[in-house]
This record gives structure tokens, C-alpha cells and sequence, in this order.
């Protein structure tokens, strides 16, 4: 099984319409742990179709949407996401 998967995630709405960005997704590797995602790395035409064949079967990911914030990063033109504090964080 593959360590990470390309995925859409849910970043903002606009108009009540979901926004979304392609990343590639890595699974928590601890308990304690939330996955985590990064830019994708599109170099080959069956790279791309790794892609789309992942948001296919997968649809759009809104579990950072549902445990966070996001912010556009201005100097990355990526978006960064902060998780929403749990119980025992100040």
C-alpha cells in the first residue's frame, strides 16, 4: 500500500461554492498525529493520471476544511492550514 495518494481538498468557499486544490495526501504516522499534504509533483502523463484516477475514487476531501483554517500564502501561492486546537491545548 502507498504511503500517500494525490487528493482535492477542500480549502475555502466562494459564493457557496467549494474551492479546492490538488495535493498529494500523507496518512497520520503516529496516533497523536493528523495527516498531512503538500504540493503535488505532476512530471509525467502518468503522473497526472495517478491524479485523476485518486480523485475519482476518492471525491473531494474536507477533513482539513472540518479541522482547521486555511490561509493563502502569498510567497508560496500555496495554501497553508492550521488545525483547530484540540481540548487540552491552550
Amino acid at each position: 500500500m502507498s504511503t500517500w495518494k494525490y487528493g482535492m481538498i477542500k480549502v475555502a468557499e466562494d459564493h457557496g461554492e467549494d474551492v479546492c486544490e490538488l495535493v498529494e495526501l500523507y496518512p497520520p504516522f503516529a496516533d497523536n498525529e493528523s495527516p498531512s499534504y503538500t504540493r503535488p509533483f505532476l512530471t509525467s502523463l502518468r503522473c497526472l493520471q495517478m491524479a485523476l484516477k485518486d480523485v475519482e475514487r476518492d471525491g473531494i476531501n474536507t477533513w482539513f476544511w472540518e479541522n482547521g483554517t486555511f490561509s493563502w500564502n502569498q510567497n508560496e501561492y500555496f495554501w497553508d492550514w492550521k488545525p483547530n486546537k484540540g481540548e487540552n491545548e491552550e
